[in-house]
């Protein structure tokens, strides 16, 4: 099992400014495994997305949780149809 901490991750300044809340708390799809793997209330998690970015012609947004307190966990690109 990976370690909580080496999990977390880091989003630059610009991304945490520009981004977004997408769900909350209960109304996240996965709350119960992020309770379940790494604690806290689902009441504050959150699930958030950056703005959109060009990458070799393709767009792209990274999408996380974040846990006030906790921290963020589970950062993944995403492509933008």
């Amino acid at each position: 099992s990976i370690p909580k901490e080496s999990i977390i991750i880091s989003v630059t300044k610009e991304i945490a400014v520009n981004s977004r809340i997408i769900a909350k708390g209960r109304r996240i799809r996965d709350i119960n495994r992020l309770l379940k793997d790494y604690g806290g209330t689902a009441a504050k998690w959150v699930k958030k997305s950056s703005d959109f970015f060009e990458e070799k012609g393709e767009y792209f947004e990274y999408h996380w949780y974040e846990h006030h307190g906790i921290g963020r966990f589970e950062l993944k690109k995403k492509k933008v149809s």
